[in-house]
C-alpha cells in the first residue's frame, strides 16, 4: 500500500529536502518535481523556468511543468517530454518494491542547438526577441549521462526521505503506544492490582485511546464457554455489567471463537449493540479479544455514539495491542511480581525508546543497547552485533572477565557461527563490570539469549545476553530482549539510511574535489587521503560524530579555493615569488565564498577558512594563535601536512612516514598543535598495530565506559 499524503508531506515538506533540492537546483539549473504513486497529484516543486512559462503560458505556481500524469511502465528511470518541449526523466521511488511516489527532473537541455531551436519556437509564438532570448539562456546544457547520474542521485534522496518519514510515523505510533502502557503501569502500581480495580483500569483507559463513550470487559468463565461482563462504563454499557452470553453468539461470542476482533459501523439492525446489551445509540462499536498464551481469556467492547466519529487504523492497532497487554496484566492480577515484571520492561523500552531517539550513527545505537542491558539483566557478557548494512561488526559488554576464547564462544552461539573460521570484521569492546582477561581455555557453561534484528523479514543483527555459574534466563527475559531487538531494528534502519544519503552527498563533494587534484601539481587523491587522516584523527581524541562529519567535507574541499586561482600559479614548476605567494595565500577565502553558496555546508567554512593558521601565530589569514584557532582546523592542518610530506611532488619527491612524523614533530608547537600531532601518530599506530594483530586490539579510552 502506498504512503499517504501525510507521509510524503512530511518527506517532501521539510527543510531538509528543500535544502537539498534549492541545492542542487542552484549547482545545476535542473527543476524537480515529486508526484503521488499514481503521478497524478503535485507533492512537491523545487523550481520553475521562464521558458516553461513562455511556451505555455501557465503561470500557475501550484502547477506541474509536466502537464497530464506521465505513463509510467515500470520501476526504471525513463525519459519524457515536459509542455514546454524540454526533455526530462521520470524516476519512481520505490520502498519494499512498492512505489511511493515519482520525482520528475527537467528543465534542460542536451546541446547549444536545442536552444538555438527553443529560441525560434519562442520567437514564432510572439515572444520578443529579448525575452526569448533571456528564457533560453537560463536552461542549462547538460549532457544525458550528468543528468542521468543526477537523477539516480535525487531518487536515491527522495527515497531516504519517504523512509524517514515512515518511520516517524511509525516512531510516533510506537511512542504513542509506550505512553499508553506506562501510564496504565503508574495507575495499576497506585492501586496494587486489586482485580476489580484493574478490570475497570482497563475499561476506562481502553475507551481514552479512541476516545470511546462507552466500554465494557467480558471474561471466558473458567472451564465454560460463557463470556460474563465484569467492568463496564459509560451509558450504552453499564447496564450491560454481569449479562452472559455464550461463546459463538452475537458480536463478542464471534469474537471469542475466532480470537480476532470485530469493528461495525452503524446501527443496521442494531448490529453494532448486540454485544453491548442493551446498547444505547451506538454508531461504531468494536470487539477485541483477550488472548493469552493462545487462548482467549474474554473480549474488549469499545463503543461511541457519535455519527461523526471513525476509529482510525492506528487507534485500532494500539487497541489491539493494548487488549494484548490487558489480557497479560488480568492473568497476572493476583501474581505480583509478574506484573511488577512487565512495568519493569515497559520502563526500560521507553529509555530505550528515548535514547534511541537521538542516535545517529550505528556505533551510538549499539552503545545504547548494551546500557539498557546492562540496567536490565544479569549477565556476564553482553552484546549487539550487526551483519546488514554492509557492516560485520560486534559490540560487547563485560559484566565479569572473560578470556577470548569464552567471547569467541558466546559469540558463536549467539550468532550461529563459527567465529574462529568466521571472525568479525571488527569486534569493539565496552567495559562494564569486567574486561577481556589474558587468554585461556573456555570451560564455562553458558546460558545464551539471543534475539534477532529483524528489518524487513531479513536478519540484520543479534541481540543477546548471557550468564554462567548455573544461571539462566526466563520468558519474561526473553519477552523483554525481544522487545529491545524490535525498537532497535528500526532505529538501525533509519540510521542506516540517514548514512547512505549522508555517504551520497560525501560522493557528491568528493567527485568535486577530485577536479582540484587536476588544477595543480597535486598528488592524485590529496583531498581523499586529507580526509581519512583527519576522520581518523578525530576519532583517536573522541569527537562526536557530527564533527567528525564536518572534517569530511573538510578534507574534501580544503583547497577548493584554488580553483579561484590562475593557472600560472598553480602549475608554477619552481618556487613561487613573494606577489605569487600572497595570491596562493587568498585560497582559504576564496574557498569560503565559494562554500557561502551551499547551506548545508556552514559549519565547514570556518575549518577551510583556517587551516592555514600556524599554532604560533605565524599563519594565515587571520594570524589566528594556539587555541584561538578552530580545533577541526587544527587537525585538519596537520591531516594537510602529513599528507604533503608522503606525496610525490613535481619540484621535490615523496618522502616515508617516519620522515614525515619527524618534520611534524618537528614543527609542534610553532607550526602545529602538539597535541593533534601525537594523535595523528598515535592513531596511525593503531590502525597498522590493529591490521597486523587481529581484531582484539582495542583502545582504552574514557568513551568506551557504558553511559551512567
Amino acid at each position: 500500500m502506498a504512503p499517504g499524503r501525510d507521509v510524503l508531506n512530511s518527506a517532501f515538506g521539510g527543510r531538509a529536502w528543500r535544502d537539498a533540492i534549492d541545492a542542487l537546483l542552484e549547482a545545476t539549473g535542473l527543476i524537480v518535481d515529486v508526484l503521488d504513486s499514481d503521478a497524478r497529484t503535485l507533492v512537491c516543486s523545487r523550481g520553475r523556468c521562464e521558458y516553461c512559462e513562455l511556451a505555455t503560458g501557465a503561470r500557475d505556481a501550484h502547477a506541474t511543468c509536466f502537464g497530464e500524469a506521465p505513463e509510467i511502465k515500470s520501476s526504471e528511470i525513463s525519459r519524457i517530454t515536459c509542455r514546454a518541449g524540454l526533455p526530462a526523466y521520470v524516476a519512481p521511488v520505490e520502498i519494499d518494491d512498492r512505489r511511493t511516489c515519482v520525482v520528475i527532473v527537467g528543465g534542460f537541455v542536451s546541446s547549444t542547438r536545442d536552444r538555438k531551436r527553443l529560441f525560434e519556437r519562442l520567437l514564432a509564438r510572439g515572444v520578443s526577441e529579448f525575452g526569448a532570448r533571456k528564457a533560453v539562456r537560463e536552461i542549462p546544457v547538460r549532457t544525458k549521462r550528468e543528468v542521468e547520474s543526477l537523477v539516480v542521485m535525487t531518487r536515491a534522496m527522495a527515497q531516504g526521505a519517504v523512509a524517514r518519514a515512515l518511520e516517524n510515523k511509525s516512531w510516533a505510533e510506537r511512542t504513542r503506544e509506550l505512553e499508553v502502557f506506562v501510564e496504565v503501569g503508574k495507575e495499576l502500581n497506585e492501586i496494587e492490582y486489586r482485580l476489580d480495580e484493574v478490570l475497570d483500569v482497563i475499561v476506562a483507559r481502553a475507551m481514552a485511546i479512541v476516545a470511546a463513550d462507552s466500554g465494557s470487559l467480558m471474561l471466558l468463565r473458567p472451564g465454560t464457554d460463557m463470556l460474563e461482563v465484569v467492568a463496564a462504563r459509560g451509558d450504552a454499557s453499564r447496564d450491560a455489567l454481569g449479562a452472559i452470553i455464550h461463546v459463538g453468539d452475537g458480536i463478542a461470542g464471534r469474537v471469542a471463537a475466532t480470537g480476532r476482533s470485530v469493528l461495525v459501523n452503524g446501527d443496521r439492525d442494531g448490529q453494532a449493540n448486540r454485544s453491548l446489551k442493551p446498547g444505547r445509540g451506538i454508531t461504531t462499536a468494536v470487539s477485541v479479544p483477550l488472548v493469552r498464551a493462545d487462548s482467549v481469556q474474554g473480549v474488549l467492547n469499545i463503543a461511541l455514539c457519535r455519527k461523526d466519529r471513525k476509529l482510525r487504523g492506528d487507534e485500532m492497532r494500539l487497541l489491539e495491542r493494548f487488549a494484548e497487554m490487558a489480557a497479560s496484566v488480568i492473568e497476572t492480577a493476583h501474581g505480583r511480581d509478574d506484573a511488577y515484571r512487565t512495568m519493569h520492561e515497559l520502563m526500560h523500552l521507553g529509555e530505550f525508546s528515548k535514547w534511541l531517539a537521538d542516535c545517529t550513527d550505528l556505533a551510538e545505537v549499539a552503545t545504547a543497547t548494551l546500557s539498557v542491558l546492562s540496567k536490565t539483566f544479569d549477565f556476564d557478557l553482553a552484546g549487539c552485533v550487526i551483519t546488514g548494512w554492509g557492516l560485520d561488526d560486534a559490540t560487547v559488554a563485560f559484566g565479569t572477565d572473560l578470556t577470548e576464547a569464552s567471547v569467541e564462544r558466546i559469540l558463536g552461539e549467539a550468532t550461529g557461527r563459527d567465529v574462529a573460521v568466521e571472525p568479525f570484521s571488527s569486534v569493539r569492546h565496552i567495559t562494564s563490570l569486567g574486561r577481556l582477561a589474558p587468554d585461556a581455555p573456555d570451560d564455562g557453561t553458558w546460558s545464551v539469549l539471543s534475539v534477532e534484528i529483524m528489518v524487513h523479514e531479513h536478519v540484520m543483527g543479534y541481540v543477546f545476553v548471557a550468564a554462567g555459574n548455573g544461571r539462566s534466563f526466563q520468558s519474561f527475559d526473553h519477552r523483554l530482549l525481544l522487545g529491545m531487538a524490535e525498537h532497535a531494528s528500526k532505529t538501525f534502519e533509519r540510521v542506516a539510511v540517514f548514512a547512505r544519503v549522508r555517504d551520497d552527498y560525501a560522493k557528491t563533494v568528493a567527485a568535486l574535489s577530485a577536479t582540484l587534484d587536476l588544477s595543480e601539481h597535486a598528488a592524485p587523491g590529496h583531498a581523499g587521503r586529507v580526509m581519512e587522516l583527519a576522520m581518523l584523527v578525530g576519532q583517536e581524541i573522541g569527537l562526536a560524530i557530527e564533527d567528525i562529519e564536518v572534517l569530511r567535507f573538510a578534507g574534501l574541499l580544503h583547497d577548493i579555493g584554488k580553483t579561484g586561482l590562475s593557472e600560472e600559479i598553480l602549475l608554477k614548476p619552481t618556487k613561487l615569488n613573494d606577489d605569487e605567494m600572497a595570491e596562493m595565500r587568498r585560497h582559504p577565502e576564496i574557498g569560503v565564498g565559494i562554500l557561502e553558496q551551499i547551506d548545508f555546508l556552514d559549519a565547514v567554512k570556518p575549518v577551510v577558512l583556517h587551516h592555514h593558521e600556524r599554532w604560533d601565530g605565524a599563519g594565515y589569514p587571520a594570524e589566528l594563535a594556539g587555541e584561538e584557532i578552530p580545533l577541526l582546523a587544527r587537525i585538519l592542518a596537520v591531516s594537510d601536512a602529513f599528507d604533503a610530506i608522503t606525496s610525490e611532488w613535481p619540484y621535490r619527491p615523496r618522502r616515508t612516514f617516519a620522515e614525515a612524523r619527524t618534520e611534524l614533530r618537528a614543527g609542534a608547537g610553532t607550526q602545529f598543535d602538539p597535541e593533534i600531532v601525537e594523535a595523528l601518530v598515535d592513531a596511525l599506530d593503531r590502525k597498522a598495530l590493529a591490521a597486523s594483530t587481529g581484531l582484539f586490539v582495542q583502545r582504552p579510552a574514557p568513551e568506551d565506559q557504558l553511559p551512567a
